[in-house]
C-alpha cells in the first residue's frame, strides 16, 4: 500500500512539473501540413515557430525576393533599362519583354514582385552584373552576409535547377532585410499595377499579384481554417511573395502587421490552398501567443568608467542599438544585466567605439547582448600638448638661468681662487728677495 501511494506521489509530481513547467518558450505549437515551414519576428528576429526550417528546399518565385533586394540596394528606381537579347526568351511567367525595349528599374521591380515575371528577373539581373551567373554570385554572397547558410541560388528567378535551394529560415532572413526598405513594402502589398505602351510595346501591361492573401475573396477564392470555409484574403497581410514549380510545390513567404507587431512566415512545398491556411495559422500563432518586450533603448546611459584608473579620463558608456526580445504572452520575466567591460582600453578613443557589451538574462538564459560604446573621443595624453609645451620651455628657461648662474659662480670662485694664488707667488718672491739682501 504504501508503495502504491509513494508512486502515485512520484507520477503526480512529474505531471505537475510537465504541467507547470516554467520554461519560458513553453508555447503549444500548431500544425501545418507543408513539410516546411517558419515564423520570425520582424522586430527582433527571434523564431517563433520551426517545421524543418533548416532543410534545404526549392524555393521557386520566392527567389524573387533577394533578386528585388539587390536590385533596390544597387539601382536607382528612375533607371532606364535597355533590354538585352536573352530576358524576352525566359521561359515561364513573364510579361514579354522585347530586346530593345526600354523600361525603369521601377517597373521591372512590379513586373518581378507583382506579376511574378521570369523575364523582368533575367533584366535586371544582367543590368547589374552583366549576365545571370555572375548575378547568382552576388546573390549567394549577399545571402551569407545575411545569414543565411543554407542557400545556393544560381537564377535571379527561382526556375527548377537541382543547385537551386534554400531554407525556409534563410527565405526569411532574406525577406526580413527586404521588408525594411520602404519601396520594397509598397510593391509587395500592391495587388494591380499598370506599364505603360512603351517603344516596342503599344500595349499596357496589366499585372496581378498571385498573393491571394491580399484579395482573395468571394466563392472561387475560399479554404478550410479551423472547421470554417473562409476567403483566402486576410486583411493583415501586407506582402511578400508566391512560387510554384512543379518539384517546389506551393511556396509562400508572407508578412502581416497587427497592433504595431510584424511577423514573417515562410511556407515551403505545401499542396493547393493548404499554402494560404498554413500561412494564415502560423501568423495567427505568431500574433496569438508572442508579444515583443524592449530591453533598452539606444544611447542609454549605462555607467561611467575612468580611462587607465585615470579620473582625469572618464567616459559615460550607451548602448549602441535598441534592443528587443520576442516572447510569450503568458509568462512573467525577471531580467537581468550584466555589464561587460573589455580588459585593455587603449587611448586615443573614438565617440561611438565600442568599449563593452550588456548582457540580458531570463533565468539564466540569454535574451539578447547589445555593445556599449563611449559617449565621447578622448585624446592621447601628448608630451608636447600647447598646456606642456609651455611647462617645459618655462622648466628649460629656469635651467638655464640656474646653469648660468652655477657657471658664474664656478667661474667668479676660479678667479678668487687665483688671485689667492698669484698674491701667495708675490709674497714668497719678496720674501726670497729679502733674503737674499
Amino acid at each position: 500500500m504504501k508503495k502504491n501511494l509513494t508512486t502515485f506521489i512520484l507520477v503526480f509530481i512529474l505531471l505537475f512539473n510537465v504541467l507547470f513547467s516554467t520554461n519560458a518558450f513553453a508555447v503549444s505549437k500548431p500544425t501545418i501540413s507543408a513539410p516546411s515551414g517558419i515564423l520570425i519576428d520582424f522586430e527582433t528576429g527571434d523564431v517563433l515557430y520551426d517545421k524543418n526550417g533548416n532543410t534545404p528546399m526549392y524555393p521557386a518565385s520566392t527567389t524573387k525576393v533577394m533578386t528585388a533586394l539587390l536590385t533596390l540596394e544597387n539601382c536607382k528606381l528612375d533607371e532606364v533599362v535597355t533590354i538585352d537579347s536573352k530576358s524576352p526568351f525566359t521561359n515561364g511567367s513573364r510579361i514579354y519583354l522585347n530586346e530593345g525595349e526600354k523600361v525603369t528599374i521601377e517597373q521591372l521591380l512590379y513586373a518581378l514582385l507583382v506579376e511574378s515575371a521570369n523575364d523582368a528577373a533575367v533584366a535586371l539581373a544582367i543590368h547589374i552584373s552583366g549576365d545571370v551567373k555572375s548575378f547568382a554570385g552576388l546573390m549567394n554572397e549577399r545571402a551569407k552576409e545575411l545569414g543565411a547558410k543554407n542557400t545556393n541560388f544560381t537564377n535571379p528567378n527561382g526556375l527548377p535547377d537541382p543547385k537551386h535551394i534554400t531554407t525556409a529560415y534563410d527565405l526569411a532572413l532574406i525577406g526580413k532585410k527586404a521588408m525594411e526598405i520602404e519601396k520594397f513594402r509598397e510593391i509587395v502589398k500592391t495587388t494591380r499595377y499598370q506599364i505603360p505602351p512603351t517603344n516596342k510595346q503599344e500595349e499596357t501591361r496589366y499585372l496581378k499579384n498571385s498573393n491571394r492573401l491580399l484579395w482573395g475573396t468571394g466563392s472561387r477564392n475560399k479554404m478550410e481554417y479551423k472547421g470554417d470555409l473562409i476567403d483566402i484574403k486576410y486583411d493583415i497581410v501586407d506582402g511578400m511573395k508566391t512560387g510554384y514549380t512543379v518539384a517546389a510545390q506551393q511556396c509562400l513567404v508572407a508578412t502581416a502587421q497587427k497592433d504595431g507587431h510584424r511577423v514573417i512566415s515562410v511556407v515551403l512545398k505545401a499542396t493547393g490552398k493548404n499554402i494560404y491556411s498554413d500561412t494564415r495559422t502560423l501568423l495567427d500563432y505568431g500574433f496569438g501567443n508572442f508579444k515583443t518586450i524592449k530591453l533598452t533603448s539606444g544611447n542609454q546611459k549605462i555607467k561611467s568608467i575612468y580611462i587607465n584608473n585615470d579620473k582625469s579620463l572618464n567616459v559615460n558608456l550607451l548602448t549602441k542599438d535598441t534592443l528587443y526580445k520576442t516572447v510569450p504572452k503568458d509568462n512573467s520575466y525577471d531580467i537581468e544585466k550584466k555589464v561587460e567591460i573589455f580588459d585593455e582600453i587603449k587611448l586615443p578613443i573614438e565617440k561611438g567605439q565600442v568599449l563593452g557589451e550588456i548582457v540580458y538574462t531570463n533565468n539564466d538564459v540569454e535574451f539578447g547582448k547589445v555593445d556599449l560604446i563611449s559617449d565621447r573621443s578622448v585624446e592621447e595624453k601628448k608630451l608636447f600638448s600647447n598646456f606642456n609645451i609651455g611647462k617645459i620651455f618655462l622648466i628649460g628657461f629656469l635651467s638655464l638661468i640656474i646653469l648660468f648662474l652655477i657657471y658664474r659662480t664656478f667661474v667668479t670662485m676660479g678667479r678668487i681662487k687665483r688671485r689667492k694664488i698669484r698674491k701667495r707667488k708675490l709674497e714668497r718672491y719678496k720674501q726670497v728677495n729679502i733674503y737674499k739682501k
